[in-house]
């Protein structure tokens, strides 16, 4: 895994739970088969609710119309705005960020940007109805809120089950990573440094260096075979003793060190894993 795809995401949602998921994982939430059912679905019901619920919006098509290239913009749109959202937030407060906080402009930009689509393509859209008031950018945002609530609830649960059953291996078939066309029974591997333009693994008993970088190696992992503790470092499940503060305690007695932007995420590991922290 790339270091921006492990780039982790703390999200408050309205009931008060925080959600942790990763750059990787919401991207492949929103490209994922259930969310664009369930997209499809929701398109339909705003499409088929009662016209006095969207003034600016009278005719079935044009509702149909809008929120769906709205729908499929704020698609596009969604992991780049909360990367850099979320980037800004942790630089200035280590404390979880609010749902509505990171995606609530993109959703009213989203419904003024839709307002413009008759100005410039005239007849070739739909036609609206009157104009747009804040109780519709407050509706917008209510409905769009609950459409991603639901989807961090309950989707992106569903899309991590999927994601473990695939990555199940069958019992007693040895697991391999290849670093410059080595390959590396990963149960053997303890911990990962990278320096320079090499990979220094070391195993039981044994060091070496292989000329590769540690995207490689992550790449080839997943989080029940260790965490990234650092850009530089990565430690497998059975040498990790106990976080604490800034640094994994080892078996073999090292400490690795922890950047301060996945401390959290580490923790995080730890707890998942049953290990002090």
């Amino acid at each position: 895994m790339q270091e921006a795809d492990s780039r982790e995401y703390q999200i408050l949602l309205t009931n008060g739970q925080v959600v942790r998921f990763t750059q990787r994982e919401l991207r492949d939430l929103v490209r994922g088969s259930r969310v664009k059912a369930f997209l499809v679905v929701s398109l339909i019901i705003i499409a088929l609710a009662n016209p006095t619920l969207f003034p600016s919006l009278p005719e079935y098509s044009s509702r149909l119309f809008y929120w769906g290239v709205s729908v499929l913009l704020y698609l596009i749109i969604i992991p780049h705005w909360a990367s850099a959202v979320n980037r800004l937030w942790r630089r200035t407060l280590q404390i979880p960020l609010p749902l509505i906080v990171a995606t609530g402009p993109l959703i009213v930009g989203l419904s003024v940007f839709a307002t413009c689509f008759p100005l410039v393509f005239g007849d070739l859209v739909p036609k609206r109805g009157e104009p747009l008031v804040w109780t519709d950018y407050l509706r917008n945002l209510l409905i769009g809120h609950i459409i991603e609530t639901v989807g961090l609830l309950w989707l992106l649960p569903l899309q991590r089950n999927d994601e473990d059953l695939a990555e199940t291996v069958p019992e007693g078939e040895p697991e391999f990573v290849i670093l410059n066309g080595r390959s590396l029974p990963l149960d053997s591997i303890l911990t990962v440094q990278s320096a320079e333009h090499y990979l220094i693994v070391r195993t039981n008993g044994k060091t070496s260096q292989y000329r590769a970088r540690m995207k490689d190696f992550v790449m080839q992992v997943n989080e029940s075979h260790g965490v990234q503790t650092h850009r530089s470092f990565w430690v497998s499940t059975q040498e990790a003793e106990e976080l604490r503060g800034n640094v994994v305690k080892t078996r073999s007695g090292d400490d690795i060190p922890v950047s301060r932007g996945r401390l959290p995420a580490v923790r995080e590991w730890f707890r998942s894993a049953g290990k002090a922290h």
